[in-house]
């Protein structure tokens, strides 16, 4: 009766470099993207750079996108 309640283990191997991966890509990805958003707004003189690098990390794609297409008007570049 107990047998197959002890043969659940815990993943180990190859099912825990899955789960690492798809838990932790997405997280490099997204701090990535966040510090190269906040890069690039302190550079074009904004200030709304930790806003943006903000929406960038939770935001995802759909804020990369915008800040994408609107980072000209974001700030003059002139230092």
């Amino acid at each position: 009766m107990l047998g197959p309640l002890l043969q659940a283990g815990a993943p180990g191997g190859v099912e825990l470099l899955i789960i690492m991966l798809f838990t932790l890509l997405p997280l490099v990805v997204g701090v990535v993207v966040a510090l190269l958003v906040y890069r690039d707004a302190r550079e074009r003189n904004s200030g709304h750079a930790l806003a943006w690098a903000a929406g960038a990390f939770f935001g995802g794609i759909v804020v990369w996108i915008l800040y994408a297409v609107v980072r000209d008007e974001v700030g003059s570049g002139r230092q």
